[in-house]
């Protein structure tokens, strides 16, 4: 049942860049990338299943940068969903081995999944309503010191969790 998760969130992953784009190029990457899912899940192998949504967002990337419109929030929020959770029913999976699951452990773990996705989307949905007002006061001569700086607080942010002492 948990493979079978992941197989559908590997699907959905697949599915988003080759709607946004298709050139043949991007659909040859979505495919390496449904492959190295597909072995990941059913050997429970979670160093293939990352490479496998490495590959998804390297694909998604190029079908933002080929496709002639801008992105909707819908398609981001299904693509970052669909991985997450596809990660993490592998995760679930690995972690659980041959067990007898409880109903009401697995009931408990997909509404806890229900209510991230839940959470996930009216949050972009938020930061997407926000986004739009604030490109409206933003000149357009300042838009690339606004990029800078936001990419200077993102490299900061990953340089002290890499520096910082683990627990």
């Amino acid at each position: 049942m948990i493979r079978l998760a992941a197989a559908v969130c590997a699907v959905l992953a697949l599915v988003v860049p080759l709607a946004t784009a298709r050139p043949p190029a991007l659909v040859v990457g979505a495919l390496v990338g449904l492959s190295l899912a597909v072995v990941g899940i059913v050997m429970l192998w979670r160093w293939l299943v990352t490479a496998a949504a490495c590959v998804f967002l390297v694909t998604y990337a190029a079908a933002l940068w080929l496709a002639p419109a801008a992105p909707g929030a819908f398609g981001p929020a299904v693509l970052g969903l669909s991985i997450l959770l596809m990660l993490q029913c592998v995760e679930l999976g690995r972690a659980t081995g041959g067990a007898t699951i409880a109903g009401a452990a697995v009931r408990s773990q997909i509404l806890a999944w229900v209510g991230f996705a839940a959470g996930t989307l009216a949050g972009s949905m938020l930061v997407v309503t926000v986004g739009g007002a604030l490109v409206a006061s933003i000149p357009l001569a300042a838009a690339p010191l606004v990029a800078a700086a936001s990419a200077l607080g993102v490299l900061l942010a990953l340089a002290v969790m890499a520096t910082r002492p683990r627990a």
